[in-house]
């Protein structure tokens, strides 16, 4: 990696300032070329980690682009690991593009997405969990998000696994000593110890990946779908969330078709909410294939608000709502309590777990009982009880690996304790040690650092 690299580090746009990034091997040299002091003389020498008042000449016309401040960070101690020079301009487009076109004309090359955050990780400043939180860091949208990225950024998840991934390597060097060395006398880890020490490990594992469900919601949001028979108010409902009109509301049943999806924000994070079409038993044809919808949006929902309405009977249609939720998160909604009731809340709890009901009261129409359901959203889809804690994961390739390292470490366990060659353990654990490996990105094909980089901004 001896090419420099180069990009436009802020956004694109007028503003206060625009920083101009360049990093790679003689950095400094393109620096000393377009960078004199205020009144055009050429500087000499910069010293690394200072910021310095000058202007960018263009050498070949001899005028002046921009007064700026530049700052070089010297090798290792940069956030590439290499040489890194920071220009600070007048924000602008066509003032950071001249000074950028510039950098290129002496000898860089543009960047490409991530390409700075992929070399800082490929010079071993910071592990692929770190590079991926940095990612998070930028397009965090609340504080929980932002929180969250920045305890990965600063090392925890890659320290608890590294921890884990070095108590397996002692653990392997036992059992690979135990194969290489069988008859020499000496005296190894017993597999009683073990025993002990693995299941200790996979109990830690199996509790990151527990962690899983709650990391995503701060990272990503949540997903919340409105679920109901046709008419009892969930349109009225999404409307009433929303502030705004947003679904069609009729008094006629089946008039949403489709599913509607809208984004709010409560307290501190992000909820995708769907409204969707009506579930009845014998829908009209047309009415199907929102059905269908309804049902998919069900599935990958991480909080469903089952909505009935208190001034109608319960009916077969009701008991519908019960069978397609099986065991999703549930807060039942008891819409129109404006009207009539014309039944108790006590007829919920006899279809389902008792201790299971969280119910609110609220009046779409009337938007009365919204803070209540608000507080409700929130308590359900965080849980308070696990949302602080210090490490925890929020990407599905970090669960995958995870899960895939229980998996080969619960086989490990078994051979161990079936007393069962310990070629056959070492291979198990290995497999362990390589998705752990993976996380961290000690292993790592172009492919993966591809795909995780590439979505990254330029310039980053």
């Amino acid at each position: 990696m001896s090419d420099i690299i180069a990009a436009i580090a802020t956004p694109t746009g007028e503003g206060g300032i625009s920083i101009i990034r360049f990093s790679g091997l003689d950095s400094l040299s393109i620096a000393l070329k377009v960078f004199c002091t205020p009144n055009g003389n050429s500087v000499k020498n910069i010293s690394p980690y200072k910021a310095h008042f000058g202007s960018i000449y263009d050498p070949t016309t001899g005028k002046c682009l921009d007064e700026v401040i530049l700052t070089w960070f010297k090798t290792p101690k940069s956030f590439t690991g290499e040489d890194t020079i920071e220009i600070s301009a007048h924000g602008g487009i066509f003032v950071s593009s001249r000074i950028l076109g510039l950098v290129l004309d002496h000898g860089a090359r543009l960047a490409e997405p991530g390409e700075f955050t992929r070399r800082a990780f490929m010079n071993g400043r910071i592990d692929l969990s770190q590079a991926e939180a940095v990612a998070d860091v930028i397009s965090a949208a609340s504080d929980k998000a932002l929180q969250a990225a920045i305890i990965q950024l600063k090392g925890y998840l890659s320290e608890k696994i590294t921890r884990l991934y070095d108590r397996l390597l002692f653990i392997l060097s036992q059992i690979e000593a135990a194969i290489d060395f069988p008859e020499e006398g000496l005296d190894f880890q017993k597999r009683e110890t073990s025993i002990s020490e693995l299941k200790q490990i996979h109990e830690e594992i199996c509790y990151l990946i527990r962690t899983y469900q709650q990391g995503k919601i701060s990272r990503e949001g949540a997903s919340v779908t409105l679920v109901g028979k046709p008419n009892v108010g969930k349109s009225s409902l999404l409307n009433a969330l929303l502030q705004e009109d947003r679904a069609i509301v009729t008094p006629h049943p089946g008039t949403t078709r489709d599913t509607l999806e809208e984004k709010i924000r409560i307290k501190d994070i992000h909820i995708n909410i769907i409204d969707s079409a009506g579930l009845r038993k014998s829908p009209e044809i047309i009415e199907q294939e929102g059905i269908r919808r309804t049902r998919s949006a069900i599935e990958n929902a991480d909080l469903i608000l089952a909505i009935f309405d208190r001034s109608q009977p319960l009916d077969e249609n009701d008991d519908l709502i019960f069978k397609e939720l099986n065991d999703k998160s549930i807060l039942f909604v008891i819409n129109k309590s404006d009207l009539k009731e014309q039944w108790p809340i006590k007829s919920l709890k006899e279809k389902i777990k008792p201790d299971t009901v969280v119910s609110v009261s609220v009046s779409a129409k009337e938007q009365s009982g919204l803070d209540s359901l608000i507080d409700a959203i929130y308590n359900c889809v965080i849980n308070t009880e696990k949302s602080d804690e210090a490490v925890f994961i929020s990407r599905e390739r970090h669960r995958f690996n995870l899960v895939q390292a229980s998996l080969s470490l619960e086989k490990t366990l078994t051979s161990l304790e079936n007393h069962l060659s310990e070629e056959f353990v070492a291979t198990d654990l290995n497999i362990a040690m390589n998705h752990l490996a993976i996380i961290l990105g000690k292993v790592v094909e172009d492919e993966l650092l591809d795909q995780i980089f590439n979505s990254f901004c330029i310039g980053k």
